[in-house]
């Protein structure tokens, strides 16, 4: 009944821009000109999500771009049904998890987006295996967002647009390439694999490198422990670069839009009768994310993923090394 209800959904939604394009955005602009300050626009989202039968993991509130007087959060959420889907294609779908949504005002009010799991999935997963779950979860959780927020319901795609799942140019290339390893020994057991990642969790805590743990997302039982960590000053740079090119004296620090793209994933996992610590390269996660803002601020910032992984490494390896 519940698979019926959910292809009926998309049915019903056919019409919508989130499922009609050939191209899918990165992120799906949900709301324009919410009611309400950005917290209590914040808390209906949490509502709303909760009422819809996701969990909600974490939120924070973001770093924003020098001299940027506006504010914006990211909120981050799952489901057992959810996570179980995602892993069930691999461990290393850990990745795709957790949705992600954000709030963030402008010039003209407040907003509402959130990461399109049917351009994350495309990545992380399959090119085109996963499109119906991607859709219905897609659209699910916008007609959860657009029922509990006050606003103008836009429902558009944003960000990069992509045709296809797989990330080329610089930086590019094919997704299980790109995950880095940080350490690993072997051992296979779920005791292992909790000790390993409550000492990453440790590490995380106790660094001093201004990187918060923002959620840890325990799915020992599928064989996971994920972590999100973020940086303020990292986002506010990220910000401002996703926004540069889009900057003008009516919309003075659009970047915010990509919000949701925060935190990053450190992921605790067994893999090929080991137990690893990794994260993706940041170049490629950068490029996940915030594609859209050009070939030239990346250029312009090339050093930057670089020096974000090694600060993240940095920090779990102090932690766990490959003695367990």
């Amino acid at each position: 009944m519940k698979r019926f209800t959910l292809l009926l959904l998309v049915v019903l939604l056919a019409h919508s821009p989130v499922l009609a394009a050939e191209k899918f955005g990165v992120y799906i602009k949900v709301i324009e000109k919410a009611q309400g300050s950005l917290d209590e626009v914040s808390s209906s989202v949490e509502a709303g999500l909760k009422k819809g039968g996701w969990e909600i993991l974490g939120s924070h509130n973001s770093g924003v771009p020098e001299k940027c007087g506006f504010r914006s959060r990211a909120i981050y959420f799952s489901s057992e049904a959810y996570a179980a889907s995602i892993l069930k294609n691999d461990v290393k779908a850990a990745f795709a998890l957790p949705l992600r949504a954000g709030i963030y005002e402008d010039e003209k009010g407040i907003n509402v987006a959130v990461v399109n799991p049917s351009s994350i999935n495309r990545t992380i997963i399959d090119e085109t295996g996963m499109d119906e779950f991607s859709l219905v979860t897609a659209n699910a959780i916008v007609e959860t967002i657009a029922g509990s927020v006050k606003g103008d319901v836009v429902r558009k795609q944003a960000g990069q647009m992509r045709k296809r799942g797989k990330i080329g140019g610089m930086g590019g290339g094919d997704f299980l390439n790109k995950i880095d390893e940080i350490v690993s020994f072997p051992n296979t057991s779920d005791s292992a694999l909790r000790r390993a990642a409550d000492k990453v969790k440790e590490a995380i805590l106790q660094n001093d490198k201004e990187w918060k743990l923002m959620y840890s997302y325990d799915l020992t039982d599928r064989g996971a422990v994920i972590y999100g960590v973020t940086k303020t000053a990292t986002e506010g740079k990220a910000f401002s670069i996703a926004g540069e090119k889009r900057v003008s004296d009516s919309n003075i620090c659009p970047g915010i839009d990509h919000v949701a793209a925060f935190p990053i994933e450190v992921v605790v996992y067994k893999d090929g009768g080991q137990i690893k610590a990794v994260l993706l390269d940041e170049m490629y996660r950068m490029k996940m994310y915030f594609e859209d803002a050009g070939r030239w601020a990346f250029m312009k910032n090339i050093k930057m993923p670089g020096r974000i992984e090694k600060e993240i490494v940095d920090v779990v390896s102090s932690g766990l090394d490959s003695q367990d």
